[in-house]
């Protein structure tokens, strides 16, 4: 009987986890590292350090680099990359703020001023697996 209830419980908690398939596409530079955070609000949506997973990927001659999020619980996320081109661990921007190095939100959201609102960039894991993608685009292709 108790391992009814353990395998049970197993089962459960499995089924209420999927696996987000990002692939991140339009790198221009061979060189740095892709860095992407994942975010489950709005309260927590861009904030350093509140990301529930991040990765950094170093960047090869390749032009799309592909990572997988498992084992997210079924909800509402967002996703933040950037192309940390100099590899100095950070977004470089200029004097008023605006990015000189390439980025990209989930459902590739955009905004003529500063970053997407969550809203824009959230999307619903609801599925055991979702593939999505990020195009990375500097600030002057808006």
């Amino acid at each position: 009987m108790i391992a009814f209830y353990l395998l049970f419980s197993l089962l459960t908690f499995t089924l209420d986890n999927g696996s987000v398939h990002l692939t991140v596409q339009h790198i221009q530079s061979p060189k740095g590292s892709i860095n992407i955070g994942v975010f489950n609000s709005e309260d927590s949506f861009l904030e350093a350090g509140k990301e529930i997973q991040t990765h950094s990927i170093p960047v090869d001659d390749t032009k799309d680099i592909s990572v997988s999020f498992p084992s997210l619980p079924y909800g509402t996320y967002s996703i933040a990359i950037y192309h940390d081109v100099n590899n100095n661990g950070k977004l470089d921007t200029n004097l008023f703020g605006i990015p000189k190095e390439p980025y990209g939100f989930s459902n590739n959201a955009r905004s003529k001023w500063g970053a997407p609102k969550y809203e824009i960039a959230r999307f619903d894991l609801k599925e055991a697996k979702m593939e999505t993608s990020i195009k990375v685009k500097k600030w002057s292709d808006q």
